[in-house]
C-alpha cells in the first residue's frame, strides 16, 4: 500500500539500512578478478622471437595491449573501492547478527587472516580492517611477477596480491592483501 502523500515519510516507523546492490557488487568480483587474469592473457600477444630476429612490432596488438596496461590498474583500484565501502557499510549494518558474526569467524579461519602487515601496529587481519585499508591507502600497488624471468624478459602479469600503504594518526602502515581471496569471500556473502 503506498502512503499518503501529504505523509512524511521520514517518519516511517521501521529503520531504513543503506541499500545493498548484491548484483552490482557480483559483478564487480567478477570485473575485478577478470581485470587481474588479463593481465596474464596479455602474453598471447607478444611476439618475442619476432622481435629478436628484428621482423616486426613485440606486440600483435599494441593499442589493445596499451590501452589496457594503462587502465588495468586504475579499473581495480575503482572497483576495490566501491566494494570496500559497500562491505564496510554492510558489516556495520549486521554487526549484531549472529548468523553475520559467523560468517566473518569462519572465512577469517578460511584465509588465515585477509592481511599480510609489513608495518604497523594492532592491525587486526580481517576482511573489514583489509576494506578499511584500501579506503584509506595512500598507495595502491598490485604486485607483479614475470614467471622468474630476468627483469628485462617476459611478460609482467599481476599476481593477485596488492599492496597499500598509508597513514593512521601520523603513524605508517604497510599492508598486502591476497585479491582472491578477498574478492571470493564478499562474493560468497553475496550468495548466503
Amino acid at each position: 500500500m503506498s502512503r499518503s502523500p501529504n505523509e512524511n515519510p521520514y517518519w516511517h516507523e521501521f529503520k531504513k539500512p543503506l541499500a545493498f546492490d548484491c548484483d552490482a557488487i557480483e559483478a564487480m568480483c567478477l570485473e575485478a578478478l577478470e581485470i587481474t587474469l588479463a593481465t596474464r592473457g596479455v602474453e598471447a600477444f607478444w611476439n618475442d622471437d619476432l622481435q629478436d630476429f628484428g621482423e616486426g612490432p613485440a606486440w600483435s596488438h599494441p593499442l589493445l595491449v596499451k590501452r589496457h596496461q594503462d587502465a588495468a590498474e586504475e579499473r581495480l583500484s575503482r572497483i576495490l573501492l566501491t566494494i570496500a565501502a559497500s562491505y564496510r557499510a554492510l558489516d556495520d549494518q549486521l554487526r549484531e547478527e549472529q548468523g553475520f558474526q559467523t560468517f566473518k569467524a569462519k572465512q577469517l579461519a578460511a584465509h588465515g587472516g585477509f592481511l599480510t602487515i609489513y608495518e604497523g601496529e594492532e592491525i587486526p587481519e580481517t576482511l573489514r580492517e583489509c576494506c578499511n585499508k584500501i579506503i584509506h591507502t595512500d598507495d595502491f600497488r598490485p604486485v607483479y611477477d614475470n614467471g622468474s624471468q630476468p627483469r628485462d624478459e617476459g611478460i609482467w602479469s599481476m599476481t593477485g596480491e596488492i599492496e597499500l600503504e598509508g597513514t593512521m594518526r601520523r603513524k605508517p602502515w604497510q599492508v598486502a592483501f591476497d585479491l582472491f581471496s578477498m574478492l571470493e569471500t564478499v562474493d560468497f556473502l553475496q550468495t548466503t
